[in-house]
C-alpha cells in the first residue's frame, strides 16, 4: 500500500512537471495563421475563403470569362484561394482556388475571408462518477468529451488516424505511437454531440514518442485556424491516477474510441480484464499489459479504457484472434506505464543547452503595394537558409515597433487575432518545417493589411518591422532584418 501511494505521488509530480514544461513554449508561441497558409508551399499564399452573395459562384478553367466553367459553388461554401497569384482579366481580379478534387479560378469580389470567431468549446464539468462500479449513460457522456479523434492533414484534407484521450486541462493527449507514426503536427476532433461525428477543432504537436511501449504524447496548441489556446483552456480530461497494479482479472472495463468500422462515430464497448501480464519498467517489476474480452477494432488504438468507476485503466492497442475458435482478446497498455514512457522521453531544450542554430539571410524584399485578403497592404518576401534545426518546428515572423527611445512594440487589442499575439502586439507569423540539416526557404511571404497597422501606429513615430526566426519551443531566435515601414 505504501509503495502504491509513493508511486501515485511520484506520478502526480511527473505530470505536473511535464505540464509546466509544456505550457511555457505554448504560451510564448505566436498564433499560427490558418491551416491553409502553413500547408502552402513557399511562394504561395493559400488562405481560407468563403463564397459570398446570394447566387452560385462560377469557377472557371482560367483567369477570365472566356474560360469554361468547371463547377459552381453555392454561397457559404469554404475553399482555398492563392492570393499570391492574382490576375487581372475581363474587368475582374481572379484567384486560383481549390475545392475538394477540383481546381480553377474565381473572381475576388465573390470571396470573403473565413470567419475568425473564437472557437466554441464543449461544456466542461468536473467528472461526477458515483464509483458504484458501473457506468451509466450520463457518466459515459462525461467521459466521452475527453476522447478525441486524431487525424493528419494532407494537401488541405483531413484523414482520421485513430483515437486519443485528453489527460490534462491544458491539452495533453495520450495515444498510441503507431497512430501518429511519422507525424509532427496533427489535427484533433472533439464531440459536440455524442450522436454526431466529432468536429475537427485543434492542432497539436507530437512532443514525445516511445515505439517500444507504443505510446505517444500530443500537446494541443491552437484551434484549426491557428488561434492559440487560452493560457488555461480548461479542456475536459481524464486524469491518470490509477496505479498499474490496481487493475485485476475480472474488473469491468469500458473501451471508448473511433474504430474504422464505426464510420468516425464514438463507439463504447464493454468487457472484463481477463489477464494481467508483468514486465520490467525502469528496473521495477510491474504490470505492462492487460488483456480484455471487450471488443477492440482497428481505429480504437490510442483510445480510452476505464473501469466501472471511470478511472483511466489504459490505452487499447491491439487485438489477437484465434483462427479456429474465433476467440479475440484485446491488449491494453496500462495508463501509468504509458505516461511514464512519454514523460521519460520528453526533454524540452533548455536555453543553456540549445543546439547550434544559424540562419543565413539571402534577401528581404518589401512589397508596399501588395493586396492582402483583397485589401491594400505590405508583404515581406524573405529568402534564407536555416541550419541546425532539422525536422523541428520554427516560425518566421515580422513584429512592429515605434522608433522612439523605448523602442515600444506596436499594440492594438482590437486587431484581428491573426495579426496580434496574446499581449496585443501586432505581428504576422508563418510556421516552418525544415526538412534537412540545411534547409533553404525561398520567397517565403509575410503579409499584413495597412488598415491593421494604421489603426495601431502613432503618427508621431516612425514604424519599423523586425523580421526574425524563432524556435517553436522558445530555445532560440535570430533577427534577419530590420525594415522601415511607411504607411500610405
Amino acid at each position: 500500500m505504501n509503495r502504491r501511494k509513493s508511486m501515485g505521488v511520484t506520478l502526480a509530480l511527473a505530470v505536473l512537471l511535464a505540464l509546466a514544461l509544456l505550457a511555457t513554449p505554448a504560451q510564448a508561441a505566436s498564433p499560427f495563421p490558418p491551416v491553409s497558409e502553413w500547408l502552402a508551399q513557399a511562394g504561395a499564399d493559400w488562405r481560407c475563403v468563403v463564397v459570398n452573395g446570394q447566387t452560385g459562384l462560377n469557377v472557371r478553367a482560367g483567369p477570365g470569362t472566356g474560360y469554361a466553367v468547371v463547377l459552381t459553388l453555392q454561397p457559404g461554401t469554404r475553399l482555398e484561394a492563392d492570393f499570391a497569384r492574382q490576375r487581372q482579366a475581363s474587368g475582374y481580379t481572379w484567384l486560383p482556388v481549390s475545392y475538394e478534387d477540383n481546381e480553377g479560378w474565381a473572381i475576388l469580389p465573390r470571396l470573403d475571408a473565413c470567419p475568425t470567431a473564437p472557437v466554441t468549446l464543449p461544456d466542461v464539468s468536473p467528472l461526477a462518477i458515483n464509483r458504484d462500479g458501473v457506468l451509466d449513460r450520463t457518466e459515459i457522456a462525461q467521459l466521452a468529451r475527453s476522447v478525441v479523434l486524431v487525424g493528419s492533414l494532407e494537401r488541405g484534407y483531413t484523414y482520421p488516424l485513430g483515437t486519443g484521450t485528453i489527460v490534462s486541462p491544458e491539452g495533453l493527449v495520450l495515444t498510441s505511437a503507431h497512430v501518429v507514426e511519422d507525424a509532427e503536427q496533427v489535427v484533433v476532433g472533439v464531440l459536440d454531440d455524442l450522436n454526431e461525428q466529432p468536429q475537427w477543432r485543434y492542432l497539436g504537436d507530437v512532443v514525445s514518442v516511445d515505439t517500444a511501449i507504443d505510446v505517444a504524447l500530443i500537446a494541443l496548441h491552437s484551434d484549426v485556424d491557428g488561434r492559440p489556446l487560452a493560457e488555461s483552456p480548461d479542456l475536459p480530461y481524464v486524469p491518470v491516477v490509477l496505479a498499474a497494479d490496481e487493475v485485476f482479472r475480472g474488473d469491468i472495463v469500458y473501451i471508448f474510441g473511433y474504430p474504422d468500422i464505426g464510420d468516425d462515430y464514438l463507439v463504447v464497448t464493454q468487457g472484463n480484464i481477463v489477464s494481467v501480464e508483468n514486465g520490467n519498467i525502469n528496473g521495477e517489476r510491474m504490470p505492462v499489459w492487460y488483456r480484455t474480452d471487450a471488443e477492440i477494432a482497428p481505429g480504437n488504438s490510442g483510445g480510452l479504457a476505464v473501469n466501472g468507476n471511470g478511472e483511466f485503466v489504459g490505452i487499447p492497442t491491439f487485438v489477437e484472434s484465434e483462427g479456429q475458435t474465433g476467440g479475440r482478446l484485446g491488449g491494453i497498455r496500462p495508463a501509468q506505464v504509458a505516461l511514464m514512457a512519454v514523460l521519460d522521453d520528453y526533454r524540452p531544450v533548455a536555453a543553456s543547452a540549445a543546439p547550434a542554430v544559424s540562419a543565413t539571410l539571402e534577401q528581404v524584399r518589401l512589397d508596399s503595394a501588395a493586396m492582402v485578403n483583397g485589401l491594400p497592404g505590405l508583404t515581406f518576401h524573405v529568402t534564407f537558409t536555416l541550419s541546425g534545426w532539422q525536422s523541428l518546428p520554427a516560425r518566421l515572423e515580422a513584429r512592429f515597433f515605434y522608433d522612439d527611445a523605448a523602442q515600444s512594440p506596436v499594440l492594438n487589442a482590437a486587431a484581428p487575432v491573426h495579426y496580434r499575439d496574446p499581449s496585443g502586439q501586432i505581428r504576422v507569423a508563418l510556421p516552418l518545417a525544415p526538412c534537412c540539416a540545411q534547409t533553404r526557404f525561398w520567397n517565403v511571404t509575410l503579409s499584413i493589411p495597412y488598415e491593421v497597422l494604421r489603426g495601431a501606429a502613432s503618427a508621431a513615430s516612425q514604424l519599423h518591422a523586425e523580421v526574425r526566426l524563432t524556435a517553436q519551443d522558445g530555445s532560440w531566435q535570430q533577427t534577419l532584418a530590420l525594415e522601415t515601414v511607411r504607411l500610405p
